[in-house]
């Protein structure tokens, strides 16, 4: 990820719009992708080497994000578990980035789904939670439905990858679930809406079609 901001100034591909490094959604960004490495070597080194649920994964995740954002700018904390106080959605996202101001409460500046892949257990009805689950609850579904990211045009999803496929090879079975459905619910889902790399840089992005508008998604992967 060296080499991110550098091709973030040039990320616009077709449908997805180009985003500055120096701009507060493109540090938010980087950050994340800052993160891959320190995550993985707090559980490498962690008490616990047990770690393994998608709440204790996202905690330690977002201490070390909290650490690599901080490093960029000092106006932005990092949320677990965001309430929505503004359109009163449902959904309540692993973490959400916000401005920090005192006296001020400010809408999310992006905010981020985690999923573990595979789901967790393997259970058969889980499978395709990255996607789409039992009660509206899939990561992609959920900002589709509006459950997470309303008011907002770019929002996350970040994939714990617990198995020895690549990143390709999850991004590809992604896309086969999404073709799935685009052809048996083709009045919710698009295969316009399938994950594509951005030129020759590692970033992964889609469209979720919502009723009303389109959210920017922005899909991080980690190798556990």
């Amino acid at each position: 990820m060296d080499n991110l901001e550098q091709k973030m100034n040039f990320g616009a591909h077709g449908k997805f719009p180009t985003i500055k490094s120096n701009s507060t959604l493109g540090i938010i960004i980087q950050s994340i992708y800052n993160t891959y490495i320190p995550f993985i070597e707090a559980l490498k080194f962690h008490q616990n080497p047990n770690l393994s649920s998608e709440k204790s994964l996202v905690q330690e995740f977002v201490v070390q994000n909290d650490i690599q954002l901080r490093k960029r700018i000092n106006s932005i904390r990092i949320d677990k578990e965001y309430t929505d106080n503004f359109y009163g959605t449902k959904g309540i996202p692993d973490f959400a980035f916000l401005p920090l101001e005192e006296g001020v409460s400010h809408e999310p500046l992006f905010v981020v789904e985690a999923k573990i892949l595979p789901a967790p257990d393997n259970k058969i009805e889980r499978e395709k939670e990255y996607v789409i689950g039992n009660n509206n609850n899939g990561g992609i579904e959920r900002f589709k439905i509006g459950k997470h990211g309303i008011g907002q045009n770019h929002c996350g999803l970040l994939g714990f990858i617990n198995d020895k496929n690549t990143i390709d090879t999850w991004v590809k079975q992604i896309n086969s679930w999404i073709i799935d459905l685009s052809i048996n619910k083709s009045s919710i889902w698009s295969n316009e809406e399938v994950l594509e790399k951005i030129g020759d840089s590692d970033q992964i992005q889609s469209i979720a079609k919502r009723q009303s508008d389109n959210v920017f998604l922005h899909h991080f992967f980690v190798k556990l």
